[in-house]
């Protein structure tokens, strides 16, 4: 039986780059992928930055930490077969959503870790 990353050949990934630990989000989530062979495109994203990213893809996911509604229009536009994030950013748009316990802050590369760990355990 497959898992849901077994099923994904093109990825989007939205990374805070206001964040501290953005330089090493940013290859951490690259050397995942190019392990896996999966096409990437990764957006950094600025506070107040515009964001375009492709929607032709099968997997759309969002690091943000915070609203953002360029990217909260980009999901709902997204062709994605599947998508997840640190929030639900509407009615059941994201497919798994991993956030930290209140009062604590995990940086991207865990939530990423975590995501994709949850994905792997995730039979289709």
């Amino acid at each position: 039986m497959d898992n849901a990353l077994s099923r994904i050949h093109s990825a989007v990934v939205l990374l805070d780059a206001d964040a501290p630990d953005f330089p090493e989000a940013a290859l951490e989530v690259e050397k995942f992928f190019r392990k896996k062979g999966i096409s990437l495109t990764i957006k950094a994203v600025h506070r107040r930055g515009f964001i375009l990213p492709p929607r032709e893809v099968d997997l759309f996911l969002s690091l943000l930490p915070e609203k953002n509604w360029h990217a909260d229009l980009d999901a709902r536009l997204s062709k994605a077969s599947f998508k997840a994030g640190r929030r639900q950013p509407g009615p059941e748009l994201f497919d798994l959503v991993v956030s930290a316990p209140e009062g604590s802050s995990f940086g991207q590369v865990a939530i990423f870790r975590r995501i994709m760990e949850l994905m792997q355990q995730i039979s289709v």
